[in-house]
């Protein structure tokens, strides 16, 4: 799933997990988000506007525009929700939809101190929310820091492992033979 409001998501969750019910399905869902986190949250605010504040706007929809994706249904969520957003494009306290403003596809980032952001994560995982897909601009600058401020922090586990669905023998792949830690 991409960002939209806790509530929504809830929702939609709700629905699908429904009607997997009714197959005797389980399903586990994810979220695709970018990360902005700083040592306070004025400072992530901060950098998250110096992201966009040279932004021209019809250069940032002729970029969505000409996108492969940019008909789609989860790219037209994420418009709705620049459009509900509030005048620094906050649809919640920590989900910023400012980085949709330039591209395509994910549009909003989780913004906020180290503690604002662990605590963001915890509440998509009370929701059901198991698998994160998380990223930022410029990519390796913030992967440094969410590395630095918060993985260490984060509790991790392998899908695979927890339903027993491993390969025997597992795939020559680099994930596969790389050790977890």
């Amino acid at each position: 799933m991409w960002p939209e409001t806790k509530e929504i998501l809830a929702q939609r969750m709700k629905a699908v997990s429904s009607l997997a019910e009714q197959h005797n399905r389980t399903l586990d869902y994810g979220l695709r988000v970018h990360v902005i986190v700083r040592d306070t949250e004025q400072e992530a605010r901060e950098y998250a506007e110096e992201l966009v504040s040279k932004l021209d706007d019809g250069k940032g929809s002729s970029i969505r525009d000409r996108a492969l994706d940019s008909t789609s249904l989860g790219v037209a969520h994420q418009a709705k929700n620049r459009e509900i957003a509030d005048g620094f494009g906050y649809i919640e306290p920590h989900l910023w939809t400012g980085v949709g403003r330039a591209r395509s596809g994910c549009g909003a980032a989780l913004v906020g101190s180290t503690d604002q952001i662990l605590s963001e994560l915890e509440s998509y995982r009370k929701m059901g929310i198991r698998a994160f897909i998380l990223s930022g601009y410029p990519h390796m600058d913030e992967c440094v820091s969410f590395g630095s401020k918060i993985m260490g922090q984060l509790e991790t586990c392998s899908l695979p492992h927890i339903y027993g669905r491993v390969p025997d023998p597992p795939p020559l792949t680099p994930l596969a033979a790389g050790e977890r830690t």
